[in-house]
């Protein structure tokens, strides 16, 4: 979910919506992607969304594609920039804009986790800038800019091991690490956004289950864990708008019959300063 120009943007596999509240939606004409970009990210950069690549198959027989789009000035169409970039070749890495590039940070391609970073200063052209970071390889860790660093937490191997740490970097190479940990358990499949003046971890989930609760901290270092009003789920998009922290989707899962079922939400729910 993306601020643009006031407005939410949502992007999804089969159809792109816009709100200015985040209570009436419209359906964009903006064409859907597909879901081809179903594991790949979308970043915001140079007033345009790009889209990173794309994918076939499952995380366990995967073909990744290296192709490049970027939304048109009118948000009517995408303009492809690249069929063949240099963008590396994997899914479930963490993505930023930091001091007017595009970063990449780990991932995994099918049979390798990662802990390099990379960067590009127009999508197309990628140069890797720290081949071994001091982070362990891993997907789905989050990138944010917080404080005027580009901050990685969490993330993992997929099915294994969580790692629950925080590291910073005012330029992509040299890392400090931040916390060994957030909190007592680790969590995972979180957003990671800043408000306040401080990163919110919004959608939690844990090895015992999904949470309803956010996890929030202003120096990285230490957590607190806050309840939140909607039902426990994971994987939510987050967005600020108008001074308020929009939160919207998600997912949690139930056993039925011995098979894993998963129930999906598309309510919109937002922080304000008056409600903290």
């Amino acid at each position: 979910m993306f601020n643009i120009r006031n407005t939410l943007w949502i992007f999804c596999g089969e159809g792109n919506w816009y709100s200015e509240e985040g209570k009436n939606w419209t359906k964009a004409e903006l064409p859907a992607l597909g879901l081809r970009t179903g594991y790949q990210q979308y970043v915001q950069f140079n007033d345009a969304v790009y889209a990173l690549g794309t994918m076939e198959g499952n995380y366990l027989d995967l073909k990744v594609g290296s192709r490049i789009s970027r939304t048109s000035s009118d948000l009517k169409r995408w303009e492809v920039i690249a069929e063949q970039s240099e963008l590396p070749g994997r899914v479930f890495y963490g993505a930023t804009v930091f001091a007017g590039k595009i970063w990449l940070l780990g991932g995994f391609d099918g049979k390798n986790y990662y802990n390099d970073v990379w960067n590009s200063a127009d999508g197309v052209h990628w140069r890797r800038v720290a081949e071994k970071s001091p982070w362990s390889p891993r997907s789905n860790p989050s990138a944010i800019v917080f404080k005027n660093q580009i901050w990685l937490i969490g993330g993992g191997i997929i099915d294994g091991q969580i790692s629950n740490d925080v590291w910073r970097s005012a330029d992509g190479i040299n890392w400090t690490r931040v916390a060994d940990k957030m909190g007592k358990k680790s969590v995972f499949g979180f957003s990671a956004v800043v408000y306040d003046d401080k990163i919110w971890l919004v959608g939690l989930n844990r090895n015992d289950g999904f949470r309803n609760a956010v996890l929030v901290s202003g120096d990285g270092v230490t957590w607190q864990e806050q309840a939140a009003p909607w039902t426990p789920r994971g994987g939510v998009a987050t967005c600020m708008l108008g001074g308020k922290l929009f939160m919207t989707g998600g997912k949690y899962s139930v056993t039925e019959n011995g098979n894993i079922k998963f129930i999906y939400s598309n309510d919109v729910w937002y922080l304000s300063p008056s409600s903290k």
